[in-house]
């Protein structure tokens, strides 16, 4: 019979679970569940950061689209208010 599987970060601690990531056991104290899955803390940092990023990169991105929009409305409507008072003279 084998041994039950011990913590990586607390040898002292049975293992619940593996992480998804990097396949290490973890201890109750060790796992996160996040989407469902169990991570360790290292994993889920690294997870968390990338998700961080992406959400940094869809902001830059919204912003630049929102300035070109203002920037198209603010052209158009000085064209037709040059043409409005041009017509008024």
């Amino acid at each position: 019979m084998a041994a039950p599987a011990r913590c990586f970060y607390h040898p002292d601690r049975p293992a619940l679970a593996l992480c998804v990531s990097c396949r290490k056991p973890i201890c109750p104290s060790c796992s996160t569940l996040w989407e469902g899955m169990h991570h360790c803390s290292t994993c889920l940092a690294e997870r968390r950061a990338g998700v961080v990023e992406r959400g940094a990169a869809l902001r830059t991105v919204a912003v630049a689209l929102l300035t070109v929009g203002l920037l198209a409305g603010l052209t158009f409507l000085r064209a037709w208010i040059g043409a409005a008072l041009a017509g008024a003279s």
